[in-house]
């Protein structure tokens, strides 16, 4: 579930984020909102009391910019995100092979599987590699038959992958890699439980245990985790007895693209674009009107991940792939998640006139990396600090 790193954030703290800059062979036409009213009443008093300032403009949640595009990176997880009316074709694409194709298949792109459906996705490219006749369907037949031990051996290897990450940022003799030790002794015993896991992680970070360049890489490892034992069994009983095709469609299904309410809709959220960040099924679906401090526990990769959403998200504006009217998206959602988080999630963007400056250099030809220019800018508010 972790996407190509864009940038990193942390809670409340700047520092070096890495950077990738957007192919734009690859890019799509512009995709065009929808010309709707402006926004309403309800955001803006609940945001800013009422004060006179100018909101972004209403739409449904289907009309939002983000839903005409494929593979957006989720706001909370990070992970791709599929089209509703491309997720039969995603998941044939899967579907149709065997063996080590199948296995590579899912290592390749297991960024469009969730946490949970993504355990048994791994499961099944275990069970497919160096065994040619293996197809989807026959390798959960032989899931089911030790479901269990299978389980133990793909939480092991996850958290394999992490301690390797951990030691290749924090040394070999690190306390992450401690903590994965113990882990893996309660995986062993058939004690999964990830939230307690990933809180240890968290507490570690703000202890400062953690930088937080190598907080991101790690908490973005862990969660390839499942939530917990009985999570993992409940997805993987939705498959037994599927074909090919059906198997993939299920596991898939939740990676589909889908639109946050950051306030709410429930408790009075306006469908207002300044509201609106795009989250997949997964991630968006089981928060219902949680709280962000209580589904941040859930999710703590979320800070690190909205982070690289509005860094995607203000590249393609830049590059031309999203209309003018989203150009001061980035300042007022940054405002939105702050109000609605009480401040634990602060993003880092570039104003509505830097983006346009930005994207005047792009039309002249000039490569412009919108994590690079956030990187600078952080770097030029530091050096006034100390200035100062």
């Amino acid at each position: 579930m972790v996407i190509t790193p864009v940038s990193s954030v942390s809670l409340n703290k700047s520092y070096k984020q890495n950077s990738t800059v957007v192919d734009k062979k690859a890019a799509p036409s512009p995709v065009q909102p929808q010309n709707t009213a402006g926004s309403g009443i309800a955001l803006r008093s609940y945001f800013l009391g009422g004060q006179a300032v100018s909101f972004g403009f209403n739409c449904s949640t289907g009309s939002f910019v983000t839903k005409k595009i494929a593979d957006v990176p989720c706001c909370c997880c990070g992970g791709r995100m599929i089209l509703q009316k491309d997720l039969n074709s995603v998941a044939s694409s899967f579907a149709r092979n065997t063996g080590d194709k199948l296995a590579n298949k899912i290592n390749q792109d297991k960024d469009y599987f969730r946490s949970n459906q993504g355990a048994i996705a791994g499961m099944i490219a275990a069970e497919a590699a160096n065994n040619p006749r293996i197809d989807a369907k026959a390798a959960v037949s032989r899931i089911g038959s030790d479901f269990n031990n299978k389980l133990k051996n793909y939480c092991t290897g996850v958290l394999n992958s992490t301690d390797e990450i951990a030691k290749a940022h924090l040394g070999e003799d690190n306390s992450v890699s401690k903590l994965i030790a113990q882990e893996k002794q309660n995986v062993a015993q058939g004690k999964i439980d990830r939230i307690k896991f990933t809180e240890k992680l968290v507490h570690m970070q703000e202890d400062g245990q953690i930088d937080p360049i190598s907080y991101n890489s790690i908490i973005n490892s862990a969660m390839g985790l499942p939530q917990n034992a009985e999570m993992a069994r409940k997805h993987f009983n939705k498959i037994q007895g599927r074909d090919n095709s059906g198997i993939f469609n299920e596991l898939l299904k939740e990676s589909t693209q889908t639109i946050e309410h950051v306030h709410p809709h429930s408790k009075g959220g306006p469908n207002d674009t300044d509201n609106y960040l795009a989250e997949c099924g997964e991630c968006n679906h089981p928060r219902g009107n949680m709280s962000y401090l209580k589904w941040i526990k859930v999710h703590p990769e979320y800070p690190v991940n909205a982070q690289k959403h509005i860094e995607w998200f203000q590249q393609q504006i830049v590059d031309g792939k999203i209309d003018k009217r989203y150009d001061d998206y980035g300042t007022k959602i940054k405002a939105t998640l702050s109000n609605e988080s009480n401040g634990r999630m602060e993003l880092k963007v570039l104003d509505k006139e830097k983006i346009q400056e930005l994207r005047n250099k792009a039309l002249h030809g000039q490569q412009v990396n919108v994590s690079e220019e956030i990187q600078k800018q952080e770097e030029e508010k530091q050096d006034k600090k100390k200035a100062a």
